[in-house]
């Protein structure tokens, strides 16, 4: 999918400029570095040769997210560096099934730990949680049950468009008098939605089939059935990527029912400054009065559709929570990664105050690139 948006994106701007881009890489290079792809268990330290060593423990962030643990030996004395990679939010844990869950590493010499969320603002509760999913439910009841439109969700196709299947699932799976077809409009999720159900065992295998087989769910493959979809005019709930509209089908379903007022665009995600669904959230003025109109694809569109961002559904750990892990980890050296300088600064300071409370010594440094 990368290599196929990498080639349409140098399409267009050789169209636009007048110049000749050529993408990075293309299909047969994906291929081929598939082809180098080995893969290893979870909890097994996996020798490479006589100096190093990797084990793999569940990172909570996503299906098979993973930390990693390096061991170098050098003349008897072995050292471990760790890699966080994105720390799953353990508040969600309840919710996602179909991720394993968080296993806290407990020593290493170098941890590098990702601080994406550290930010003093970034906490979440459960209470917001259970708040968030009601609205869902409410949202629903009112725009699809109520007023018998249509209520659309950009959504990220990895991780986060299972994950909302699975809370509609929850939400209304049981009631029989629930009709409201559930739509998943893109074909990456959908593709993904097969590898779920290719590699998920056990508990969580039998929940994933229950959920796939529920009567309310639809999957939309071609471009045809979207446009159909567009057009019967029924009432429905639409999970469309990218979560951003910077993409996919759904910036078509937004532009679709942004004029009209008896719908809704249900925002679940953070969206970065520039992409059309920032623009969306924040399209009221100093005054607090909406914009009459946002602008799609070079076209003008009414903007009538109500908005609902919800923000407790981040699969990220939560500052609280990098807190409370960091400080535990016995380490010589916790660098931190991946989130701007200042928010990075901030964390290292209040960190650094955890350990001092743990009675340790461990230096934390806020990395100036990651």
């Amino acid at each position: 999918d990368s290599a196929y948006i990498n080639q349409r994106d140098c399409e267009y701007l050789s169209l636009k400029f007048q110049k000749n881009y050529e993408p990075l890489y293309g299909e047969n290079e994906v291929y081929k570095a598939l082809s180098h792809i080995v893969e290893y268990p979870f909890h097994e330290i996996i020798e490479l040769d006589d100096c190093l060593s990797f084990r793999f423990s569940h990172a909570g962030h996503i299906l098979l997210s993973a930390q990693t643990e390096l061991f170098f030996s050098i003349n008897g004395n072995t050292k471990k560096v760790t890699f966080s990679s994105d720390l799953g939010n353990p508040l969600l844990n309840d919710t996602k099934v179909f991720v394993d869950k968080f296993e806290p590493v407990a020593k290493s010499n170098i941890f590098i730990g990702e601080a994406t969320y550290a930010a003093k603002n970034r906490s979440m509760t459960k209470k917001d949680l259970k708040t968030d999913l009601d609205k869902i439910k409410s949202v629903i009841e009112q725009f699809c049950v109520e007023n018998k439109k249509t209520v659309v969700i950009p959504c990220f196709s990895l991780d986060r468009a299972p994950y909302m299947v699975w809370l509609l699932y929850s939400i209304f799976g049981q009631d029989e008098s629930f009709d409201i077809p559930i739509v998943v409009d893109s074909p990456l999720s959908i593709r993904l939605l097969n590898v779920y159900g290719e590699i998920l065992q056990g508990e969580a295998k039998e929940q994933f089939n229950a959920m796939m087989n529920w009567k309310n769910l639809k999957l939309s493959y071609t471009p045809e059935d979207s446009k159909s979809l567009m057009a019967d005019g029924k009432s429905k709930c639409v999970i469309a990527s990218s979560g951003m509209l910077n993409a996919g089908r759904s910036v078509k379903w937004v532009q679709h029912v942004l004029p009209h007022s008896d719908n809704c665009i249900m925002f679940i995600g953070f969206a970065t400054t520039n992409t059309l669904a920032y623009k969306i959230k924040n399209s009221k003025n100093k005054n607090g009065k909406k914009q009459k109109t946002i602008t799609i694809n070079g076209k003008v569109v009414k903007n009538n559709a109500q908005i609902v961002d919800l923000h407790s559904f981040s699969s990220h750990a939560q500052r609280d929570m990098l807190l409370n892990y960091y400080s535990s980890i016995i380490a010589d050296k916790i660098y931190l990664v991946h989130s701007n300088m200042n928010e990075k600064i901030e964390f290292k300071a209040d960190l650094e105050e955890e350990i001092r409370k743990k009675l340790r010594t461990t230096k934390v440094i806020a990395t100036n690139r990651s």
